[in-house]
């Protein structure tokens, strides 16, 4: 998967829309975070970016489903977010299905709105 195949994804299933907050001109970050927020509410529901060449998004699970998705390769606690509620899925090296991601992305619109 792309990383803007992995933006519409996220956006198809939720009421979100892409944003850039924390790409200022500024920064020296060489990553730029493709972030989706719910337009209700302007809270993330999703961050998907790319480091080391590997696409990644940042979901909120609850703490039970994100501990069990960590059982699966490529699940992890999130990157540069709480490690409790938030996961990190590395898209294009995990054993997650296409409906796992999908599952995984409308529970964290559910958790986030």
């Amino acid at each position: 998967m792309q990383l803007a195949e992995l933006v519409e994804l996220v956006v198809d299933h939720t009421d979100g829309y892409e944003c850039f907050p924390f790409n200022k001109p500024t920064r020296h970050e060489k990553i730029i975070w493709h972030v989706v927020k719910h337009q209700s509410n302007d809270k993330i529901i999703a961050m998907v970016f790319e480091k080391d060449d590997e696409l990644l998004i940042d979901l909120k699970l609850t703490i039970e489903h994100g501990q069990q998705m960590r059982l699966i390769r490529g699940v992890e606690p999130g990157f540069h977010m709480n490690k409790e509620h938030w996961n990190t899925v590395y898209v294009n090296a995990t054993d997650l299905t296409v409906n796992e991601l999908i599952n995984m992305v409308k529970e964290s619109a559910e958790l986030t709105i």
